[in-house]
């Protein structure tokens, strides 16, 4: 639960936040903003916007979203508000495991020298998509993994998966309905993902790449110095393969992992 004297202290920061450094903060990122336009402008055509659908792979993260058991609880407080006439800003207090919602595992989540997550090289965070589905044999064995005959029969249907690319297990037990006993990916698979073909990172619809009890598809795809994606949203809406994903990983300092809004380009 959250400290009352931190709630306080945040409710007493938002009464002295003045307008006057409000401002200047929306001055600093209007010409951010600016500046970001100017190098688009530049870039030309290759900056445009996609012109085909973007399929959200993010869940809503609230209190009531679940949770690996032992993960701090997610904390919402209202510390400000807007008033009449639209006077004031409203802010709010909130608190989270780096581990809540859907979100990214830096290698520092389970190799002791591992990078830590604001260290992600951001080339990596922009990568092809690979969907296989285990989701018919996932409905009558909830801890069936993802194995290297799976990646196989994948290939066989939809060409060798590219280089650098996110490969993601789409088990159809979204973590509302599929709690922590869930599907995952078998570790020899995940060492053959990262050097045979090279992958940035591997990704699920469940609430942890490994079944409940183990750690090797951990070890394998951190301690290759990659990451990870768990609680993916809507994996059965993006096809199997020619999407591209954007992970939008936080840059928190010294950070093991963190919520991220995840996109797919299709």
């Amino acid at each position: 639960m959250c400290d009352d004297e931190v709630v306080r202290s945040a409710h007493d920061e938002a009464r002295r936040f003045s307008r006057r450094t409000a401002l200047r903060m929306t001055a600093g990122a209007a010409a951010g903003s600016a500046g970001v336009a100017a190098i688009g402008a530049a870039a030309g055509p290759a900056a445009a916007a996609p012109t085909g659908r973007v399929v959200d792979l993010t869940h809503v993260l609230s209190a009531g979203f679940p949770l690996w058991p032992g993960s701090a609880p997610v904390v919402s407080l209202p510390t400000s508000h807007v008033g009449p006439g639209n006077r004031g800003y409203a802010t709010r207090w909130m608190s989270f495991s780096e581990h809540s919602g859907t979100h990214v595992d830096a290698p520092a989540h389970k190799i002791g020298d591992g990078i830590t997550v604001d260290q992600i090289d951001a080339r990596d965070l922009v990568a092809p998509l690979a969907v296989i589905d285990i989701s018919a044999r996932a409905r009558t064995d909830r801890r069936t993994t993802l194995t290297a005959k799976d990646v196989a029969s994948y290939e066989s249907k939809h060409g060798r998966i590219p280089r650098r690319a996110l490969v993601a297990l789409y088990s159809g037990w979204q973590p509302r309905t599929g709690g922590v006993d869930a599907p995952g990916f078998d570790a020899d698979a995940v060492s053959m993902l990262v050097e045979e073909r090279g992958v940035v990172a591997i990704g699920t619809d469940t609430l942890s790449i490994d079944v409940m009890d183990a750690v090797g598809a951990h070890t394998a795809i951190l301690g290759a110095g990659q990451y990870a994606v768990e609680a993916m949203a809507n994996l059965s809406s993006v096809p199997a393969v020619g999407a591209t994903v954007v992970v939008g990983a936080p840059r928190f300092a010294g950070g093991t992992g963190g919520p991220s809004r995840v996109l797919a380009l299709v």
